[in-house]
């Protein structure tokens, strides 16, 4: 019985047995709920964009290099800039719906009252590294600012900003964490947009 319970509330399936709790947070945590769903949805429009902008522009490389015979030379830059910002923002977005890939099958081992501790532990660890990977790319995005890449004469800090927007994201979803548990499970799949 101990291991059905504790798969089901891996799972997110809910104990029947369970007291029902609110169904949301109130007060200030809506706020910041309110927030950070305005956050995510203006990066998955962003991420759409993006996306598109990529078929579009790969498109048009192929139709100017082999039909008009004329390559152009910027394509290449920025399909990866944006193909950079589509990582680091797709990953704060997965962030926050606990969508990311993870090895649990020691967290499935362990007894009930572990299951919380196990959580914020890996959650201050992947904070951690979030705020050391938030300095260090805001650091790089300011030095090169005076930087100028190659065809499209623009500074390389608009690739590297993605990480420190992307880092701010995920530090404003685990902030959500903290103040509202139905965070704290996954929502959404795979693949969905």
């Amino acid at each position: 019985m101990g291991r059905a319970l504790r798969a089901d509330r891996l799972t997110n399936r809910p104990d029947p047995a369970a007291p029902q709790q609110p169904s949301g947070p109130t007060g200030p945590p809506r706020a910041l709920t309110r927030l950070c769903d305005a956050v995510t949805e203006t990066a998955k429009v962003l991420l759409g964009l993006c996306m598109g902008a990529i078929v579009l522009i790969t498109v048009g490389a192929v139709w100017w290099r082999y039909v008009l015979n004329a390559p152009v030379a910027w394509i290449e830059q920025v399909s990866n800039m944006l193909f950079i910002w589509i990582v680091f923002v797709g990953a704060a977005v997965l962030y926050r719906q606990q969508l990311h890939i993870a090895v649990d099958v020691f967290i499935r081992m362990l007894p009930d009252r572990l299951l919380g501790i196990a959580f914020w532990m890996i959650e201050l660890a992947n904070l951690t590294f979030i705020v050391i990977l938030f300095a260090y790319s805001l650091k790089l995005s300011i030095d090169v600012l005076g930087n100028t890449t190659g065809a499209l004469d623009i500074t390389p800090a608009w690739y590297y900003f993605s990480a420190p927007v992307a880092c701010a994201m995920m530090m404003l979803f685990f902030v959500e964490k903290v103040f509202d548990p139905s965070r704290r499970v996954p929502t959404g799949a795979a693949g969905e947009f």
